[in-house]
C-alpha cells in the first residue's frame, strides 16, 4: 500500500514522550501538543497522519514474526554490499575528483590560460561553497519528497555537464558562475549517500560503510593524481590546455556515473530489484535495531523544528563549519608542495600519498570499533592528533627539509578518521526522517561555510612558510576534539537520564504502534508495525539510546 495516501492514520499506542503515556492512541496531533506545536484544525492533521515509514505496507501481518535468522541476515548484508557498495565507491570517487577538479588545474594552467590571480583562485573555490550552502537544505527537502536515488542521479548528470562548462571558460567571471552551479547540483550527494546508507545497515555496519565511502576521497587523490600527472605531459601550447583536458576526462567519467546510478541504485530496500519479495521484509527486519526507520515521504514541520532545537545539531554544525577551515589544504595543495621547493610534475604526483594515508586511518578506525563498541567520538579524537602535531612541524621545520614537511601534509590527512567516525554519528543518532534529513542538511551547511572560509586564508603574502593558515587549522582541529567530546558527554547524559527515567516508571517499553488504513470500500484496518516505523523522533522515542 501506498503510505501517503491522505486516508491513513497514524495510532502509536507504545510511543511515550514522557514514561506516564496511556495505552490510548496518540495521533500526530497529540505528539505535535507534546512537542508544543499542536496543529488547529482537522485538515492539518489528516495532512500530518499520512506520513509513516514506506516500509509499512512491507512489514504488515510480518509484526509478530520471529527474530531474523543471523544466516539470513549475514547472506542478506553480503547482497546488499555486492550491489549498493560499488555504486557508493563509485559515486564518491567520482565526485572528490570532480570537486577538485580546479586544485588540479592549478597545477595545470588555469591561472594562466583564464587570466587569474590568486585572489581570483581563491574565490572560484569559495564560489562552488557559495553554490552548496544556497542548495544544501533545499535538496535535504527534495531528497524526502522525490525518489532519492533518482534524484541524486539527475544532479550527477547536471554537475557532469557544468564540470566539461569549465573547460569552455575564458575568465575569471565565467568560471565563478559555473563553480557556483556546480557546487549547488554536488550539494545534495554527502547528505543523500548518508541517508541511503542507514537504510539499510545497521548501526555499526553504517559507521563501517560511511568510512569505506568517504576512504574513496583518499582512492580519488590517488587516480586524479595520476590523471594529473599524465595530462602534465601535454604540450602546454595544445589546444585544448591540459587543465582542459583534465576536465574533459572528468565530465565523460560523471556522465557514466549518473547512467550507471539512475539504473542500479535503489531508492530504499521496498524498490531493491535485486531483492524478491522475501529478501526485501528481510532487509528490513535487519534493521530494526537501529531504531530509526527507513524513510518517509511527508515533510513535517514539528520535526523540523526539533531537528533546530536540538543541541545535538549545532555542536555538530559548529565541528563541520571548524572542521572545514582544514578543507583548504585540498585546494592549495598544488600551491603548497609546489612552495616546498618541488616541480610541477612531482608536485601532481605528491600529492598521492595523502590519499593513502586517509584510507589506512579509516580502516583502521573501523577495525577498532569493532573491536572497542560506542568509540567513535574517542577514536574521532585520536584521528586529529596527527594533524594537531603536523601542523606544530609546518611552523617550525625548516624551509630546507623537504622530506618532512611533506610528510606532515600527510599525517594531516589522517584526520579523515576522525570526519568518518562523526558523519557516521550524524546519520545514526537522529529518527524521524525530517529531523534526519534537517540535521544533515545542517551539518554540511556547516561545512559548506567553512569551505567558503578556508580558501580565504591561504594569501601570496603567508607563502611560503604559511603561518596564519597553519595556525589556523591548527586552531580548528583542537576545536573539533572539543565539539567531539561535548557531543559524547550530551549523549552519554542522555542515555543515563533516559535509563533512570524507565527505571522511575517501572514500565517497559511497547514496541509496536499502527497504522489505519481505510480500503475501496470504506473498511478500516488496523496494521501492527514496529514503532520506529512510524516516523517519530529520537526525542519522542523513549526506547531510543544514541550510539557513541
Amino acid at each position: 500500500m501506498t503510505m501517503s495516501a491522505p486516508d491513513e492514520k497514524v495510532g502509536v499506542s507504545e510511543l511515550a514522550a514522557n514514561p506516564q503515556t496511556s495505552n490510548s492512541s496518540i495521533d500526530e496531533k497529540n505528539l505535535n501538543e507534546l512537542d508544543g506545536s499542536a496543529s488547529a484544525s482537522a485538515h492539518d492533521l489528516t495532512k500530518a497522519d499520512r506520513g509513516v515509514d514506506v516500509v509499512v505496507g512491507l512489514l504488515s501481518g510480518h509484526a509478530d514474526d520471529e527474530e531474523l535468522d543471523p544466516a539470513v541476515a549475514s547472506r542478506i548484508r553480503r547482497k546488499l554490499d555486492w550491489n549498493i557498495l560499488p555504486l557508493l565507491f563509485v559515486l564518491y570517487t567520482v565526485q572528490y575528483m570532480d570537486k577538485n577538479t580546479l586544485a588540479s588545474s592549478n597545477v595545470l594552467g588555469i591561472l594562466v590560460d583564464a587570466h587569474l590571480t590568486t585572489d581570483d583562485f581563491n574565490n572560484l573555490a569559495t564560489s562552488f561553497y557559495a553554490g552548496y550552502i544556497v542548495f544544501v537544505l533545499p535538496h535535504a527537502w527534495a531528497m524526502q519528497r522525490f525518489p532519492i536515488s533518482k534524484y541524486i542521479a539527475i544532479n550527477i548528470a547536471l554537475w557532469s555537464v557544468l564540470t566539461g562548462v569549465q573547460a569552455a571558460c575564458k575568465d575569471y567571471s565565467s568560471l565563478f558562475g559555473v563553480r557556483f552551479l556546480l557546487g549547488g547540483s554536488e550539494s545534495c550527494i554527502t547528505t543523500g549517500m548518508m541517508t541511503l546508507i542507514q537504510m539499510f545497515y545497521t548501526r555499526l555496519e553504517t559507521t563501517e560503510r560511511i568510512g569505506w565511502t568517504i576512504q574513496c576521497n583518499g582512492l580519488a587523490s590517488i587516480i586524479g593524481g595520476f590523471i594529473a600527472f599524465g595530462v602534465a605531459h601535454v604540450s602546454p601550447k595544445v589546444h585544448p590546455h591540459r587543465w582542459q583536458w583534465f576536465m574533459i576526462i572528468m565530465t565523460i567519467i560523471s556522465a557514466f556515473t549518473s547512467a550507471f546510478w539512475f539504473w542500479r541504485m535503489p531508492d530504499n530496500p521496498t524498490s531493491a530489484r535485486f531483492l524478491n519479495e522475501e529478501e526485501r521484509l528481510d532487509a528490513v527486519k535487519r534493521i530494526r535495531i537501529n531504531q530509526n526507520g527507513v524513510e518517509t515521504k511527508v515533510w513535517k514541520k514539528y520535526q523540523f523544528i526539533e531537528a533546530l532545537t536540538d543541541v545535538k545539531t549545532w555542536i555538530l554544525f559548529v565541528f563541520a563549519m571548524c572542521g572545514e577551515l582544514q578543507g583548504g589544504i585540498g585546494i592549495e595543495y598544488g600551491a603548497i608542495i609546489k612552495g616546498f621547493g618541488f616541480n610541477t610534475t612531482q608536485t601532481t604526483l605528491l600529492n598521492i600519498p595523502s590519499g593513502f594515508c586517509l584510507i589506512f586511518s579509516i580502516s583502521l578506525g573501523g577495525l577498532a570499533l569493532r573491536r572497542f563498541p560506542n568509540t567513535r567520538c574517542w577514536l574521532a579524537m585520536i584521528g586529529f592528533i596527527p594533524g594537531i602535531i603536523a601542523c606544530f612541524f609546518l611552523l617550525f621545520l625548516p624551509m630546507s627539509n623537504r622530506a618532512g614537511l611533506i610528510v606532515q601534509i600527510y599525517l594531516i590527512n589522517m584526520g579523515g578518521l576522525g570526519l568518518s567516525m562523526v558523519v557516521s554519528l550524524c546519520t545514526i543518532i537522529y529518527s524521524g526522517h525530517t529531523k534526519k534529513m534537517t540535521a544533515n542538511g545542517l551539518f554540511f551547511f556547516g561545512y559548506a561555510v567553512g569551505q567558503m572560509l578556508n580558501s580565504q586564508f591561504w594569501k601570496i603574502q603567508y607563502r611560503p612558510r604559511n603561518t596564519v593558515p597553519w595556525v589556523i587549522i591548527l586552531v580548528s582541529l583542537v576545536v573539533n576534539c572539543l565539539c567531539v567530546l561535548a557531543l559524547r558527554i550530551h549523549l552519554v547524559a542522555e542515555n543515563k537520564r533516559r535509563d533512570a527515567e524507565k527505571i522511575a516508571s517501572g514500565k517497559e517499553y511497547d514496541d509496536f504502534g499502527y497504522v489505519e488504513k481505510t480500503d475501496a470500500d470504506g473498511k478500516v484496518h488496523k496494521v501492527k508495525v514496529p514503532i520506529q516505523y512510524l516516523d517519530i523522533t529520537d526525542k519522542e522515542n523513549r526506547a531510543f539510546r544514541y550510539a557513541l
